[in-house]
């Protein structure tokens, strides 16, 4: 089995920096052959390609991905972990998330729409947000996003290296079922 965790967001866009930053904490850590850590930040066309340049023998089978996204619907600072369902949305969304793609808009949703539609996702996607609560340029998390980085850390570790916790989250469309503000998730 070869996992991809990768974060998608912006950089120096205080919480909307999230996927970045966990990222490039993740990549301080030692990790084996069979997981890859990169920032996927970038046109989702690309990372079509990019994930479709494993050799056949080194596919990946399991994506973990980290964004902060805002749904509005959970607390500031809330993380939610999925096991998110493939399930594409009408062929008009995911043309408006291909023209997304095209135009630079770096966003979880396209990321996954574009890359699924494709074919370039394993079939196993795990999804990990955090509710933002500011999106202006600067590098500092709010306090909430700041308080949750930790955990979110810890989450990501556990949903590349766990298969028995991976099959213990829910499964679930684009935004999620599962909320978790500490660290009772996992």
């Amino acid at each position: 089995m070869r996992v991809i965790v990768a974060g998608v967001g912006y950089r120096n866009l205080r919480d909307h920096s999230v996927g970045p930053i966990v990222t490039d904490r993740l990549l301080a850590r030692a990790w084996g052959d069979d997981v890859v850590v990169e920032d996927l930040s970038y046109n989702p066309i690309a990372v079509v390609q990019r994930l479709e340049d494993e050799p056949p023998e080194r596919r990946l089978t399991r994506a973990v991905l980290i964004a902060a996204v805002e749904r509005g619907n959970r607390p500031p600072g809330a993380v939610s972990a999925y096991r998110w369902d493939g399930i594409l949305p009408d062929d008009d969304e995911v043309q408006r998330a291909v023209t997304e793609a095209v135009t630079g808009v770096i966003a979880l949703d396209n990321t996954l729409v574009v890359t699924r539609h494709f074919g370039g996702l394993p079939d196993e996607v795990v999804v990990i947000e955090v509710e933002p609560v500011v999106q202006e340029f600067g590098e500092d998390f709010s306090e909430p996003v700041a308080r949750v980085i930790d955990h979110v850390c810890e989450l990501a570790i556990t949903m590349a290296m766990d298969a028995s916790a991976v099959a213990h989250l829910p499964r679930s469309g684009l935004g999620g079922l599962a909320i978790a503000t500490g660290h009772s998730l996992a």
